[in-house]
């Protein structure tokens, strides 16, 4: 599902640009994705239960409109309506408008797609960076005078009134959700509520991880503390670690990007030779090995979790070939990915 056109998505990638001329390392720009501030494989059973108790459909997306999560409760008339050649055209261009008001505003954006049915766009915001969304509604509203105070995507397309040649189709329309204004406002400003909670979070752990970062800059500055005395092994073990954290600390919030030796030695401000003796220092084995667990627990964790395709883990997780995700998962765990998921 593509919510926001790649042109549209430009003014975001700009800023991101921006953030990476600056230089140095800060608060703003380590945490730079939602799934920084939201892991999917978590974040989805809170998304299903919060789904099932407002009776609103919602997915999480990222800036450029992919989702990151499943789609929660889904209803029925989306679910024909996106999936027929006539009218999912119509759906994309409602979600991408949606979502790029909200981006653009701030703040969540309540309209009515072109079936007229209510939808909410809730952005997700970093320091004034917009970085996802959650996308939630299919529901109707009580009042038909409240609908007329909202904005409807392309002059009302593929109404109910539309859609009579299709009685399946209007026999999902009835059965969607109703509620009145006041109950969708709050449900639009829980969503927000929710997101700036995870956003604080994640602010308060990176800013955690900063500081355990400027300390292993200190051991780092001087030789000598790369193999201290003065507190025998335990000492040297603490502080290999606190000079490794935020590298561990990113491969694990991170398990769908590939990850490079360079990219984690800076983020632990030194060399990649010596973050390699420390990596081997701390028996994590090599950096790959280190990745490779890493990603395969968070792939048991997805076909937990949720019903996503074989392909689908693999993809996420960064396996650009599915059949090698299958014999490196078979490798660690004595199984197929398949297999595992029928054992549980």
């Amino acid at each position: 599902m593509e919510f926001f056109s790649s042109r549209r998505c430009g003014i975001f990638r700009s800023e991101r640009r921006a953030l990476s001329r600056k230089g140095g390392f800060t608060l703003r720009e380590t945490v730079t994705q939602v799934r920084q501030i939201i892991n999917p494989v978590r974040f989805q059973k809170i998304q299903d239960d919060t789904a099932e108790a407002t009776g609103l459909a919602i997915i999480t997306v990222d800036y450029q409109g992919t989702p990151v999560t499943a789609h929660s409760r889904c209803s029925e008339f989306c679910k024909k309506m996106r999936c027929s050649q006539k009218y999912s055209a119509l759906c994309r261009k409602c979600d991408s408008r949606g979502g790029l008001e909200a981006a653009r505003n701030r703040e969540p954006y309540i309209y009515l797609c072109h079936a007229g049915i209510i939808d909410l766009a809730i952005p997700i915001i970093l320091n004034d960076l917009y970085i996802g969304a959650f996308m939630a509604g299919q529901v109707l509203l009580d009042n038909e005078g409240d609908s007329d105070k909202l904005e409807r995507m392309l002059g009302g397309a593929g109404t109910a009134a539309d859609l009579k040649s299709d009685p399946k189709l209007q026999e999902s329309y009835r059965k969607l959700p109703i509620m009145s204004m006041a109950k969708v406002n709050a449900l639009a400003n829980m969503l927000l509520h929710i997101g700036n909670y995870c956003v604080e979070n994640a602010l308060l752990r990176e800013k955690t991880i900063l500081n355990v970062t400027e300390k292993a800059q200190t051991y780092a500055a001087n030789p000598e503390h790369e193999a201290p005395v003065c507190g025998g092994e335990e000492a040297s073990t603490k502080i290999a670690r606190d000079i490794l954290r935020p590298a561990l600390e990113y491969i694990g919030r991170n398990p769908s990007e590939k990850i490079s030796l360079s990219r984690m030695a800076t983020l632990c401000n030194i060399s990649p030779s010596y973050f390699s003796k420390l990596f081997a220092k701390e028996n994590l084995g090599s950096l790959s090995s280190y990745v490779n667990s890493v990603k395969l627990n968070s792939a048991k964790e997805l076909l937990y979790s949720t019903n996503w395709p074989v392909r689908s883990v693999a993809d996420y997780l960064g396996y650009d070939d599915c059949g090698y995700f299958i014999k490196v998962f078979k490798k660690y765990n004595g199984m197929t990915p398949m297999e595992y998921r029928k054992y549980l």
